[in-house]
């Protein structure tokens, strides 16, 4: 399964590259959660969870039109790591508030149930990925 789920995330980033959202929304399930508690990112919205569909529209109209003036994920690495798969990401853009640069590498865990995406969690690091679904290296 870790290859088909490796696969269905990229999918995701080729989908949102292309701003495809029917394809991003069919890959999540409709009770996703999204979890910003540990992400760099986090104090930038307005929720630490971002729960279904509605969330994650809620999430994306935040991002693009609310905390950033410009924003580009670059996709780095993607690790299968059984039901869950990690990304790692670097994160390029334009405060829409403050005008700062960011440019900042992070990652999340990706859990899958039935071929689904069921939660997100973004974390600061890669390494706090890994230790999040019990790898390390």
């Amino acid at each position: 399964m870790s290859r088909e789920n490796v696969e269905v995330v990229r999918r995701v980033y080729d989908a949102i590259a292309r701003g495809d959202t029917a394809t991003v929304l069919a890959a999540y399930d409709l009770e996703v959660e999204w979890e910003f508690t540990r992400s760099p990112f986090g104090p930038m919205f307005k929720q630490d969870v971002y729960r279904g569909h509605d969330g994650m529209r809620a999430f994306t109209r935040e991002r693009y039109e609310e905390a950033w003036a410009e924003v580009e994920d670059n996709l780095d690495e993607v690790i299968a790591a059984g039901e869950q798969v990690i990304t790692v990401l670097t994160s390029r853009g334009i405060g829409r508030a403050s005008g700062v640069e960011v440019d900042r590498t992070h990652a999340g865990v990706w859990t899958f149930r039935g071929g689904k995406i069921v939660r997100v969690e973004w974390v600061g690091t890669r390494d706090e990925a890994l230790e999040a679904v019990g790898l390390s290296e």
